[in-house]
């Protein structure tokens, strides 16, 4: 499967270099004949360009970037360059995302490519502020590490367009459980480049009978049980989640699809996870893991916030409903929780906010890092329907940033968060992670009602906040931070 996440930026370097027609100095203009020499303009302009591009080959970062080729354009002081000279950078100009310029560049704008400088001096703000305002994209960054930053941002970007979300769904314009959810994929499409194909939630089905891969299947439960510091569900029954989303797999991989989000109350009530032993918990979590962005219950606000998280922090996300615990309330019994991980026994000094659902991921703290401790349960009380089980509380760092999606997919909400404790609870969803949150968890929650967000709340361990604002001035979102 094609990954989304892995899409890099493709940087075509140009070195312009303006070389004169005559030796003079004048007010723009001085030094010796030898250096005003148009020959010597051309060759320590060549000179310059080589060693330019090592020095970007060492400092552009190759997990944000791909460097192309760099080009050589030389133009003459009345700053014409012709469509003949243009012409050079049409070999590659359909893969190259961004130019990255040294100096002007009159007329590039009219190839429609995004444009970029590395530089101290003024020509950048003078350019920027003309690009901006005829609507051309233009950014700069004064040294490599804030254009890296930029690139960063920018892949995040290509990242969101080359994403396609397989919908399994029960055909109605939004899930019942989620009626705050985007009813307009196409509407995602057209702002963002986010392709989607949807299918009936029953389709699975046909392609999980069809599978031949037993002892794969098998293997993997094998390897997901031994994983588990502990475990409360037979590994028949992993195999059977396992084997949905091995067929889930199958279809993303037939219709090109690199997301993933279903319906959950509609499936329950064809009866056919019970038929077949198995919830979506599992897939949610072990496609996440491999850098999948997906989403419970057709929550397509919620899978946009997991997305963008997932691709902007290079972690995992979890995702689960916002549920207020009331000051002074014992959390195992507000909202029937069994069992208290962290957090104090007694109830916290002020209302928190708790976010609970059955698919945290082992990569919570990073795709590339090693799995977090996870515990394996069940959703059913007959015993089947695997679900991973991770203490938040017990991660590297204890501040996380929390965010929604607008039901128009327009805004993102979002609001720093502080870990406060987590539980467990034997059966259906869990676990649950408790926050204090910006602004307050009342109040949080109200804005997300009368904002036009919803309920899902997407959460990544880090502080993005900022990094979001930025993000959303380049993907064409706005951040509305809960503070």
């Amino acid at each position: 499967m094609k990954r989304a996440i892995d899409e890099r930026v493709n940087v075509k370097p140009i070195f312009s270099n303006v070389v004169h027609t005559g030796i003079w100095e004048g007010p723009c203009r001085v030094g010796t004949r030898e250096e005003l020499d148009p020959e010597y303009e051309k060759r320590t302009g060549r000179e310059q360009c080589k060693k330019w591009f090592e020095e970007l080959k060492a400092n552009i970062s190759p997990e944000y970037a791909n460097l192309l080729e760099p080009a050589y354009i030389e133009y003459p002081e009345n700053f014409y360059i012709s469509d003949e000279t243009f012409s050079s950078l049409k070999p590659d100009l359909n893969e190259t995302d961004i130019f990255l310029f040294t100096y002007r560049l009159p007329g590039i704008e009219r190839l429609g490519k995004p444009m970029s400088m590395i530089n101290n001096g003024p020509a950048p703000v003078d350019l920027g502020a003309f690009y901006s305002d005829i609507g051309h994209e233009f950014y700069f960054g004064h040294d490599y590490e804030e254009y890296n930053e930029i690139l960063k941002l920018l892949q995040v970007r290509k990242a969101v367009r080359n994403t396609k979300v397989l919908v399994l769904t029960a055909g109605e314009q939004f899930p019942v459980s989620v009626n705050s959810s985007n009813p307009d994929l196409f509407g995602l499409n057209l702002k963002y480049g986010i392709r989607s194909a949807r299918r009936s939630i029953k389709d699975v089905f046909p392609v999980m009978q069809a599978l031949d891969m037993e002892n794969e299947i098998a293997a993997k439960a094998a390897e997901l049980v031994d994983g588990a510091v502990e475990s409360h569900i037979k590994k028949e029954w992993v195999a059977c989640d396992i084997r949905y989303c091995e067929a889930v797999k199958a279809m993303m991989e037939e219709l090109g699809c690199n997301a993933f989000t279903t319906a959950c109350k509609e499936l329950c009530a064809s009866r056919l996870p019970a038929k077949n032993n198995c919830t979506p918990c599992l897939t949610h979590a072990l496609l996440k893991d491999s850098g999948i962005p997906c989403a419970c219950e057709e929550d397509l606000n919620v899978w946009m916030a997991v997305m963008i998280f997932m691709y902007l922090s290079r972690k995992s996300v979890f995702m689960g409903n916002p549920s207020l615990v009331h000051a002074h309330k014992r959390p195992i019994e507000d909202l029937g929780m069994s069992r208290l991980l962290s957090g104090p026994a007694d109830g916290f000094d002020e209302d928190v906010l708790e976010i609970r659902h059955a698919v945290p991921s082992r990569k919570l703290e990073g795709l590339d890092k090693p799995d977090m401790p996870y515990e394996l349960g069940h959703f059913t009380l007959e015993g089947w329907g695997t679900k991973v089980q991770v203490d938040m509380s017990k991660g590297s760092e204890d501040t996380v940033t929390i965010g929604r999606f607008s039901r128009d997919g327009g805004s993102l909400m979002v609001t720093r968060g502080k870990i406060l404790g987590c539980a467990y609870r034997d059966i259906e969803c869990s676990p649950a992670v408790y926050y204090k949150v910006e602004g307050g968890a009342r109040e949080f929650r109200h804005a997300l009602a009368e904002g036009h967000y919803g309920h899902h709340l997407a959460v990544v361990y880090g502080d993005y906040v900022n990094e979001l604002k930025a993000l959303g001035k380049i993907v064409g979102f706005k951040v509305e931070h809960h503070k």
